[in-house]
């Protein structure tokens, strides 16, 4: 019975989204169970998947959507709407895009999904239980902990006075093991074989915040998992007389298959149109009407604006990529990036040197690593989500006596920290506490929130006094093998299409520095497991300046100038500062080099934070630097930047494609050039991995933007957290699963636009076809329009556009009126 338990409870928890720590905020797709069926037939209860219809109508009529727009979007919908046949009579002078756009325009908008907001009564009886269970810091260590969760929850609730004293003492004769808890309960009900995984999936959507941490933490920790969660709360709600939750609709379900239109509603819209459109026209030309807009039913309205939407701002987009602007010839510098779209600004504003080159690759660089400090307690996974930890760095320090100075005081800095929160937070100690420090803190108080900067550059100060900073190097070479360290920098030059060197190039990973936020994680670098880059960058430039791996990268094939040298930097994103990481290991030969991409990163850097300023609500182009940068460091600023806000596409190709280009901050830029990649091996990695991780990203900005109090976050003002688990919305309830609004919109007025990640490659076609028909995931993303791929072989070709049929000719311009013919489609041959 355990054995089948267990793979019911499998088998329930197979769709459930992992959610990671907010310590370690990574982004997902909150319905990616529903990747498997289309994008506009995903059956999620009460979830919005589009704006609603009024939104779309002001979009047109300020030009935003244009009739063009709608046009293609129309006849994307399927081959019905590009084969009717032209009207006659009295309907001659219309086209079907005239009726269908009419109809669109003024049909009765469809009625919005109610937000869900079931009720969880046993919430309340197990979530401070969960809290108490997972507290990293706790003031008192739970009982039994040891034994696991459901063990310490029967040993204890069998006191907890929310139950009744009749619950208490059948709690005491409930089993042991959370298997055989969750058997009980299903004997208890009576519940059929066949509906036990039902009614288990019924149960971990109750709380589906909890329900992702859970399976996050089952799967890195292993302290507890969802049977025991899943014992407890069923046996909650066995003592309190309740019936297990209903059922919902399952993912895998055939839901596909939109209802069908009822007659009388397409007939009085068809009637409609034909008294606005043709005046006097004969029953027999509202028929031919109501045929028409039978192929297109009013719950398809939403998701033809939506692609409209979308279209509008892909084809703005390709029309940019248009000119090719050259490569420098000779460059004295290369700087290396994250995709991620915040550095797309970065490199505009640093291109402006003609020396200096770009790229852009995932911000880990290649290497995945767990990093501990020097003597450090803890570690950090510093990898993409995808990846598992295989290879654990430390630092070695320069100077053994002044490393363990700096040990010592941070040893102390963490005791005093440790014994601080203690007296906050013990019963009598407080009052005494405020007594005694209450003026100190005031005055500090004061000063941070009048003087952020200072206080910043105060604390930093007193810190570096009591734990001196220290030069070190990562131990790399200790952690991976030469052939190792060879394969990953291979990789990584392959994948950046870096076939040329510079005498110096810049690594720059990215971090965002703010205060008092605890979504701070979700501004950092995706790619780096929710954590600044800098580590990965100072592991990447150790191997591509080490002399084995630079005579293994010769042998096959790449070669790295004995005169070029790679520095590790980090581009922190709200000062948009990029400061160089090791210097001690510069040698003096680079050093008035990389002393001038200084100088020029800091003219970058100003002009990029008054660019931003311009978006930034509460700040002002116009304001001093040094305004700017304290948002950095004020406690009280909601909007310290605006992270990955307004994302919209990726850009997989050369730099060419979009040098000069202004993206607005709004693409992931991934270096790439098929020319170094014969066998296609780079470009499947970044397929698989940064386009997944990108429309992660991509959808959690959209549902959050769509849903802010369902898969969003809700509003910052009312989160409260438990420890570097997660944020609840109050004091109890589920843990919220996406941004808080504050990430997406001012008030009512959206800072991001909801749009569905558009990616744009520049690799032959047929190379691309191979790679998405040989991976299941790419192929569920793709064919269901989750996102859209439009690719073309070489700068010289036309753009291609992927659909589940094969690739069809990418329109470039005005659709006519007239019927067209279906477009050209191919599966795997490049065009």
């Amino acid at each position: 019975m355990t054995l089948l338990v267990q793979a019911q409870v499998a088998q329930a928890a197979r769709d459930t989204v992992a959610g990671w720590p907010i310590a370690s905020f990574i982004a997902t797709n909150p319905l990616a169970p529903y990747e498997a069926t289309r994008f506009d037939h995903a059956a999620a209860p009460g979830t919005h998947l589009t704006l609603p219809t009024e939104s779309y109508r002001a979009a047109f009529t300020s030009g935003r959507i244009t009739r063009d727009d709608l046009v293609l979007a129309l006849r994307a919908r399927g081959a019905e709407l590009r084969e009717v046949p032209p009207f006659t009579g009295a309907l001659a002078h219309l086209s079907p895009d005239d009726v269908l756009i009419e109809d669109m325009l003024h049909a009765d908008a469809p009625p919005a999904p109610s937000p869900a907001a079931p009720t969880d009564p046993v919430a309340d009886l197990v979530v401070p239980w969960l809290a108490a269970f997972l507290d990293p810091d706790p003031q008192w260590q739970l009982p039994e902990r040891d034994r696991g969760f459901y063990a310490a929850w029967r040993a204890l609730a069998s006191h907890d006075p929310r139950l009744s004293r009749p619950a208490r003492r059948m709690l005491r004769d409930a089993p042991e093991q959370a298997s055989a808890a969750i058997a009980a309960c299903f004997t208890a009900w009576d519940t059929r074989e066949t509906d036990r995984v039902a009614l288990l999936k019924a149960e971990l959507a109750a709380l589906p915040g909890w329900t992702g941490y859970l399976k996050w933490r089952g799967e890195h920790d292993g302290d507890i998992d969802l049977t025991e969660y899943l014992a407890v709360r069923l046996t909650v709600r066995l003592l309190l007389d309740l019936p297990p939750t209903e059922a919902q609709p399952d993912a895998d379900a055939d839901t596909t298959a939109p209802a069908p239109t009822p007659g009388a509603e397409v007939h009085a819209r068809a009637v409609r149109l034909a008294d606005t459109l043709a005046p006097g026209a004969a029953p027999a030309d509202a028929a031919t009407l109501a045929r028409l807009l039978a192929l297109h039913p009013l719950d398809d309205h939403l998701f033809t604006w939506q692609a409209a939407y979308e279209g509008h701002c892909r084809r703005d987009l390709l029309a940019s990529l248009t000119p090719q602007a050259p490569a420098p010839a000779a460059p004295h510098t290369q700087v290396v990036l994250c995709i991620d779209p915040r550095s797309e600004g970065l490199r505009r504003h640093l291109e402006t040197d003609a020396g200096i080159e770009t790229f852009g690759f995932a911000g880990f660089f290649g290497v995945p690593v767990r990093f501990a400090t020097y003597e450090g307690r803890g570690s950090i996974d510093s990898l993409p989500a995808l990846l598992q930890p295989k290879h654990a760095v430390t630092e070695a320090p320069a100077d053994a006596a002044r490393a363990s100075a700096r040990t010592r005081g941070l040893r102390a800095l963490d005791a005093a920290s440790h014994s601080l929160h203690v007296t906050e937070n013990a019963t009598a100690t407080p009052f005494a506490l405020a007594e005694a420090t209450g003026f100190l803190f005031g005055v500090s108080s004061v000063v941070r929130t009048l003087a952020p900067t200072l206080h910043h550059t105060l604390t930093r100060r007193w810190r570096d006094r009591i734990a001196p900073p220290v030069d070190s190097r990562v131990t790399i070479a200790s952690a991976f093998t030469v052939e190792e360290r060879a394969t990953l920098a291979e990789a990584g030059l392959r994948m950046m299409g870096l076939g040329r060197f510079a005498p110096l190039v810049v690594l720059a990973g990215h971090g965002s520095v703010s205060t008092n936020n605890l979504y701070q994680a979700a501004l950092d670098c995706g790619a780096c497991g929710g954590n600044p880059g800098a580590v990965n960058a100072r592991a990447a430039a150790e191997i591509f300046n080490d002399p084995e791996v630079r005579k293994i990268l010769a042998a096959r094939g790449l070669e790295i100038p004995a005169a070029t040298h790679f520095v590790a930097a980090l581009h922190d994103t709200v000062a948009d500062r990029v400061t160089i990481l090791d210097r001690h290991l510069i040698p003096d030969s680079h050093a008035t080099l990389v002393d001038d991409f200084t100088t020029r990163a800091d003219a970058a850097a100003d002009g990029l934070v008054r660019e931003r300023a311009a978006d930034l609500p509460g700040a002002d182009p116009m304001d001093s630097l040094a305004k700017l940068r304290a948002r950095a460091h004020d406690w009280a600023e909601v909007y310290p930047e605006l992270g990955l806000a307004g994302n919209a596409a990726m850009i997989i190709g050369p730099r060419e494609m979009t040098r000069g280009a202004n993206l607005h901050r709004r693409v992931f830029l991934h270096s790439y050039d098929a020319a170094l990649d014969p066998e296609g091996t780079g470009l499947e990695t970044i397929l698989t991995a940064p386009v997944v991780v990108a429309q992660w990203i991509n959808h959690q900005y959209y549902f959050s933007t769509l849903n802010p109090d369902t898969l969003g976050a809700g509003t910052k003002t009312i989160h409260n957290a438990i420890g570097g688990i997660g944020v609840l919305a109050g004091h109890s309830g589920d843990l919220q699963r996406g941004l808080p609004r504050q990430s997406v919109a001012v008030g009512d007025e959206l800072l991001h636009e909801p749009l569905r990640l558009s990616v744009v490659v520049q690799a032959p076609i047929d190379r691309i076809s191979a790679i998405v028909s040989g991976n299941q995931v790419l192929r569920d993303l793709f064919d269901n329009e989750w996102i859209s791929l439009t690719a073309r072989s070489t700068a010289a070709d036309p753009w291609w556009t992927y659909t589940a049929l094969g690739w069809a000719p990418t329109p470039t311009t005005t659709p006519d009126s007239t019927p067209t013919a279906p477009p050209t489609l191919t599966r795997t041959e490049t065009p």
